[in-house]
């Protein structure tokens, strides 16, 4: 076996990660720019207000601008960017962190048009479906298919797809899901499988064996049936569960997470009766989890200055 390096994952909030070994930098769903959103039809309708929030209210048809501060802060370099679908929420922050770093966009065509809209050279975008498993230099992506939350109370499906002809800014409304996958990420030595969302198919991780399990843990995954004994069982009860998406995203970075956090504990303890020897964490934003090459993680504290963002 090949030596195992150390890696380490750091939370973004919402469904975002940056995991690196130092060599290579791979970037999941970074959405950083927390719009203060009004009239969404999928999900919680309008964002959270914090305390002294003076983001301005953007409803679908406004076109949300990225945060490129915090993105400059927190996302200083790239060499790949995978996406698991194309809201908003996932996609919107990609195109200046690609542009910015040459990143190499992965996603569906939807995700991919995003990119395109956002003026990222065409030479830096790869389209897939579900079922690739590409080799790059210091990492190996598999491409997993997939299935978005059951939102709404099950009565959630507008997929769409954000169109090829589309140029310019998109409006909200535009980030269509666009079909979404799931990533096992190997690189250093590790397994590092990701979800973004709360829905899987359970025959396509059936097998999987990752070291660390990125679980989207919201309450859309209460809508399906045994969700996190099921996925769990699926994927051998791996070492890690990390807790991703448990966060209320609407809320500016520095704002309480009080519910989410409260909420999070029906899936802390979910994990802990499924798979009792997992090591679990709920990692708060911008904390970096280091897994090291025993596969043991231990948790870094996030700096002071990225606490108040």
């Amino acid at each position: 076996m090949a030596t195992r390096a150390t890696l380490r994952l750091t939370y973004l909030g919402a469904a975002g990660w940056i995991i690196t070994d130092g060599r290579i930098t791979v970037v999941l769903d970074p959405y950083l720019s927390r719009v203060r959103f009004s009239g969404r039809p999928y999900g919680q309708a309008d964002a959270s207000t914090a305390r002294n929030d003076i983001r301005p209210i953007l409803r679908m048809d406004a076109v949300p601008i990225s945060d490129t501060a915090a993105l400059d802060t927190q996302v200083p370099r790239a060499d790949f960017i995978l996406l698991s679908h194309s809201h908003f929420n996932h996609a919107m922050d990609m195109p200046y962190i690609a542009r910015k770093t040459g990143a190499t966009v992965i996603g569906t065509e939807s995700a991919s048009n995003v990119a395109r809209a956002g003026a990222v050279p065409e030479a830096q975008i790869l389209t897939v479906r579900g079922g690739e498993d590409y080799q790059f230099d210091g990492v190996a992506v598999q491409v997993i298919p997939s299935l978005h939350s059951a939102l709404g109370e099950k009565r959630y499906f507008n997929a769409g797809i954000v169109p090829r002809n589309v140029t310019g800014t998109l409006k909200l409304k535009d980030y269509a899901e666009g079909g979404t996958l799931a990533y096992m990420i190997r690189m250093g030595g590790h397994e590092v499988l990701f979800f973004g969302s709360m829905n899987y198919i359970e025959r396509e991780v059936t097998g999987l064996r990752p070291d660390v399990a990125l679980v989207a843990a919201a309450q859309p995954r209460l809508e399906i049936r045994d969700y996190t004994r099921r996925l769990l069982t699926a994927l051998g009860r791996p070492k890690v569960v990390v807790a991703t998406h448990w966060d209320d995203q609407g809320l500016p970075f520095g704002a309480p997470q009080t519910e989410a956090l409260e909420r999070v504990k029906t899936f802390v303890a979910e994990v802990k009766k499924a798979s009792p020897r997992s090591q679990l964490v709920v990692p708060k934003h911008f904390e970096t989890l280091v897994l090291s090459p025993s596969g043991k993680v231990a948790t870094e504290k996030p700096p002071a200055a990225s606490k108040r963002r």
